[in-house]
């Protein structure tokens, strides 16, 4: 019997039900399917950052379809573990304290908002997980080409794991992440194998990308032996991004971008620019090597410290 908060989930059934985060009265909506048959348990997460609701509408449809009978083991999807921006169309933070959730795992049970929701997830989904799938899209700011992060800080046997998960999705770009923060990233430091998947933007969600999404993560599941079914052939060979490169505003200004998300450019390229009030040049950013931007801001009004656009080599 697998449990969750103060749920017990019986073999073979499906359960809708609310998270508590501890010593708060929020409560985050989940959906737990136990198959007939024994199995890992994979933890699919949506809704970190509020406003990118790509992902939050992947999860929500993914846990209606699929039956406890194409099931083996537990399948666990946190519908919204933001709540509060996912209703109030809120950027990157969580409003009651500003604070960005994916920076705070592995949380303080005692501490603001934002770390008592990642206090919650660790405790109660990243401790039971086998394999972790978090669900990110383009924010209100931001636009992004389809592709996963796999862990890379993490022993290398969990590394390896999640690389295979990322290829997995048949997304177009997969990149190893050299990151220690973030709540995929925690959670492979602690032993469970664990990738990020991105695509979409401008705070929106197609109908067209939602479906995407769900034979993406199908596939990673399917692949992992949790969910019954065949994995869809990818149509163009997965690349991986050997060097990333993530560039943040110097000053407050406007910025004013060059390439779109998916496009290729060559070295000294220029990829965008950023003006004062009177059009005075204040930050240019040109390509360091070869490349393929991944995601970029794509609102104009930009301050110091904000994140302008993000860009690989590929293999």
């Amino acid at each position: 019997m697998f449990q969750i908060g103060t749920h017990q989930l019986k073999k073979g059934t499906k359960l809708h039900a609310m998270l508590p985060v501890y010593n708060h009265s929020l409560e985050l909506p989940f959906c737990a399917i136990c198959g007939e048959q024994k199995g890992p348990v994979a933890v699919v997460s949506a809704g970190i950052h509020g406003a990118e609701y790509i992902g939050i509408q992947t999860a929500m449809e993914l846990s209606r379809e699929i039956e406890p009978s194409r099931i083996n083991g537990t399948l666990i999807f946190l519908l919204a573990a933001n709540p509060q921006a996912v209703h109030s169309f809120t950027r990157l933070f969580v409003p009651e304290d500003g604070k960005n959730l994916n920076r705070m795992f592995p949380g303080k049970k005692e501490g603001t908002l934002s770390e008592k929701i990642a206090y919650t997830i660790e405790k109660e989904l990243h401790s039971q997980a086998d394999y972790y799938i978090d669900l990110h899209a383009g924010d209100t700011h931001e636009q992004v080409m389809p592709f996963v992060y796999y862990a890379g800080t993490a022993k290398e046997q969990v590394c390896e794991i999640s690389r295979k998960m990322a290829e997995a999705t048949k997304m177009p770009v997969r990149v190893r992440s050299s990151a220690t923060t973030g709540s995929y990233n925690y959670a492979a430091i602690q032993g469970v194998p664990s990738i990020l998947m991105e695509r979409g933007g401008g705070g929106v969600y197609s109908q067209e990308e939602v479906t995407s999404y769900k034979k993406e993560v199908s596939n990673v599941l399917i692949h992992l032996g949790v969910l019954e079914g065949e994995e869809d052939k990818a149509e163009i060979p997965q690349s991986q991004i050997v060097t990333a490169t993530y560039v943040d505003c110097q000053h407050q200004g406007f910025w004013y971008y060059k390439k779109r998300p998916g496009d290729c450019f060559k070295k000294g390229e220029l990829l965008g620019i950023v003006t004062d009030v009177w059009g005075n040049k204040l930050q240019e950013c040109h390509g360091e090597y070869d490349g393929i931007v991944l995601y970029e801001t794509v609102a104009m009004g930009v301050n110091a410290g904000d994140s302008l656009i993000a860009y690989g080599m590929r293999e």
